[in-house]
């Protein structure tokens, strides 16, 4: 269920900003499937007179389309014009790609979020970069000192927010050390291959490009180190926001999906990596959504998925704080209620799969050591209505 603007346009529209992490992903996902799209800022007064309210709270991006629906979440703006646009089609029809695009996209969309702020907030050399960039998302003023003062309190809110996101002096080294790694692994696939599944852009590829562009391939510090460490990944980043296919590097390459519900030799490196280093995070968010559900065994269906139940609603509802363990460091942060959601869309995609298609993804789960978060599964179903979580 959708709220609705009560305007109408010639094209979509989409309310988002370059330095936005989900914002990338959609931006990505239209500019690829060739729709007719126009981007504003948040800081335009009709987001806040006209938009907010319908939402009940802060985010971008948010997709308006034609007829002013309103969808906020970006895996559903990809789904919905998956339906009304279908060529070209940007998820494998083939059910192991299928399978393994949503997996990749779930672990981009939902557990980057620790490096993807550590890098764009631990660093006070870029500094003047962020206050330009915030200042164009939240600012009407084209005066910096005033965007400055606009800015000023979600700058404390966002850079405050590190520890909570497990992101410490204790845990920085890991994260560090588990980033250039990840870089390093994808980098070996895009000498080869322009995007995940082969020739053609998918769910997988929407879901890395948002951490990987907005903040890690953006921002300076981090832009600078993926450009010097893994240049075919720093590449990627600007060929997802090209229209079209077909990349000058890569001429002879079919714009489509490898052959066969083939996966490519380079991707199992990072799937390998995906399991170990995001895993865990990944499964202590499920756990901790599922100990909430043991500790409130009464909550009636249409209940609001969150631990503090006086909190304002948002995009992202707390479920208290869990550990996990990252490269040998404990790292202690926030659940929040979207990733078990977005893990239970993963399932019911992975248990659409049977007899040969579910043999070969159990395989190739087991060869990439994710069987503990695949064996995982919610106490109780989630749906998502009028952009907030409940209990069904």
């Amino acid at each position: 269920m959708s709220q609705n603007s009560g305007k109408t346009h010639g094209k979509s529209l989409m309310w988002g900003a370059p330095g936005s992490l989900w914002s990338g992903k959609t931006r990505s996902y239209l500019i690829k499937k060739g729709i007719d799209y126009q981007e504003i800022y948040a800081s335009q007064p009709r987001f806040k007179d006209e938009i907010l309210p319908r939402l009940g709270y802060f985010v971008i991006p948010v997709v308006e389309l034609k007829d002013g629906t309103l969808i906020q979440d970006t895996t559903d703006t990809i789904l919905h014009f998956g339906d009304t646009v279908p060529e070209p089609p940007l998820i494998p029809a083939t059910p192991l790609q299928k399978a393994a695009a949503w997996v990749i996209g779930f672990f981009g969309s939902e557990m980057f979020l620790i490096s993807a702020m550590h890098y764009r907030w631990n660093f006070p050399e870029q500094q003047g970069f962020l206050d330009a960039m915030f200042g164009r998302i939240l600012s009407p003023h084209r005066d910096m000192d005033k965007q400055r003062e606009d800015i000023a309190p979600a700058m404390e809110f966002f850079s405050g927010f590190l520890p909570d996101l497990g992101v410490t002096d204790e845990s920085i080294p890991a994260i560090e050390r588990s980033h250039k790694e990840f870089l390093e692994v994808l980098n070996a696939h895009f000498l080869q291959h322009p995007y995940l599944l082969g020739g053609r852009p998918c769910i997988a590829d929407f879901g890395l490009i948002g951490p990987l562009y907005a903040h890690l391939g953006r921002d300076p510090v981090p832009a600078t180190l993926m450009k010097n460490l893994a240049p075919h990944v720093y590449r990627w980043t600007e060929r997802m926001f090209e229209a079209g296919f077909t990349d000058g590097e890569f001429p002879d390459v079919a714009p489509d999906y490898m052959q066969d519900d083939a996966l490519p030799e380079t991707l199992l490196p990072v799937l390998e990596y995906l399991f170990r280093d995001c895993g865990p995070q990944a499964l202590g968010m499920i756990e901790t959504y599922n100990a909430w559900v043991a500790a409130n065994p009464d909550l009636p269906a249409g209940t609001p998925i969150q631990s503090e139940p006086q909190a304002a609603p948002g995009a992202h509802p707390l479920l208290g704080h869990y550990e996990f363990q990252l490269r040998s460091t404990t790292v202690r942060r926030r659940a929040f209620a979207d990733a078990p959601y977005h893990f239970q869309r993963l399932l019911d995609v992975i248990a659409d799969l049977d007899g040969d298609s579910r043999a070969k993804f159990d395989g190739l789960i087991k060869s990439v050591g994710g069987d503990a978060l695949m064996a995982a599964r919610l106490a109780r179903p989630i749906k998502s209505e009028n952009y907030r979580f409940l209990l069904t």
